[in-house]
């Protein structure tokens, strides 16, 4: 009896060992579980406080875009202000000739404007309606491409991407049968150009062409974009005749850079270009749609921003037409803090 006793009392401490061995292994499986779930959500936790914290700072950066626009309609309207007191609706060069440098908390602010008016307007190639080509404007994109030295581009292109036949416009031109045979294939717009980066869509245009084209060329309603001389480059006031060489538009910037133009009929009467231009229709001294230009830096994150805006000579009032944010390099001119 008492081996038999002894015999039980081991089993039963031997099957108690190996109960307490298996709790023990249970035990260092869960702390070994709940280890890898905190560790886990930490990390999650952190990455959610990261993106939470880049959104914030992305956030933060375009809403000072946004400011930054307000801040340049504010400017326009006080510059028409002034315009209106002297009675006297003349836009020049010298909002526009710098960019504006601004340190705000601990956002670093660039913006500049652009006067769309200052170009030539890719829609006014047709008449209002669509339909009819305009031969002044066709014939000063030829003379732009001629001083441009572009090739890849002619303007029966551009008539035929924004008109609504199919018919090509001369030799030159280009309808949707080419463009469908392209891979992938597409047509024609058969509409007024919404966006300047539609130029990148038209038959084999190359690159250097797009960019020496850019500077000189804009996208406004048709009708709209008569050419302020008192803003126009260089190369836009040759392109106003075919006759106009590069030290006579030289010349005109130099007499506006003493007084710009008051009237059309003021840059009419000067030597120069009564010498050199015949056609004055679609000219003016000053301008209705400007880009406001932005770019934010705040800590590691950027954020851009161009407005399109628009500026009613009867009342001042102003819209924004469009905004994008997609141009990486949008600050171009030299800078001046404020």
């Amino acid at each position: 009896m008492n081996g038999n006793r002894t015999e039980l009392q081991l089993f039963q401490m031997s099957l108690l060992k190996k109960q307490q061995g298996v709790a023990l292994m249970m035990v260092i499986f869960i702390f070994a579980l709940v280890s890898i779930l905190s560790v886990g959500m930490y990390n999650r936790q952190s990455l959610f406080v990261q993106t939470a914290g880049n959104v914030l700072a992305q956030t933060q950066a375009n809403q000072y875009a946004l400011a930054s626009e307000i801040y340049g309609r504010w400017w326009l309207k006080g510059d028409w202000d002034a315009d209106k007191k002297d009675s006297k609706f003349v836009d020049d060069l010298e909002l526009m000739e710098n960019s504006t440098v601004l340190p705000f908390d601990n956002a670093f602010i660039e913006a500049q404007f652009n006067d769309l008016q200052g170009k030539l307007n890719l829609n006014d190639l047709l008449e209002v309606g669509g339909v009819k080509v305009n031969a002044t404007m066709k014939q000063r994109f030829i003379n732009l491409f001629k001083v441009l030295d572009i090739q890849s581009i002619k303007v029966e292109m551009l008539t035929d991407w924004i008109d609504e036949n199919q018919t090509p416009d001369d030799l030159d031109g280009v309808e949707d049968g080419e463009y469908l045979s392209l891979d992938p294939p597409y047509a024609t717009a058969g509409q007024a150009f919404r966006h300047i980066s539609e130029l990148r869509l038209l038959l084999n245009i190359s690159p250097r062409d797009y960019e020496k084209l850019l500077p000189h060329v804009s996208v406004l309603p048709q009708g709209f974009g008569n050419i302020n001389v008192n803003t126009a480059t260089s190369e836009v006031l040759q392109s106003l005749s075919d006759k106009m060489t590069k030290s006579q538009a030289e010349s005109l910037i130099e007499t506006r850079a003493n007084a710009a133009w008051e009237s059309v009929e003021s840059f009419q009467a000067d030597p120069v270009a009564k010498s050199g231009i015949t056609d004055f229709k679609y000219l003016g001294v000053r301008s209705d749609f400007f880009e406001i230009a932005t770019k934010i830096t705040l800590s590691d994150r950027k954020a851009t921003l161009v407005s399109v805006v628009y500026r009613d000579t009867a009342d001042g009032k102003m819209q924004v037409i469009s905004r994008d944010q997609g141009q990486k390099s949008p600050i171009s001119k030299e800078p001046k803090q404020i």
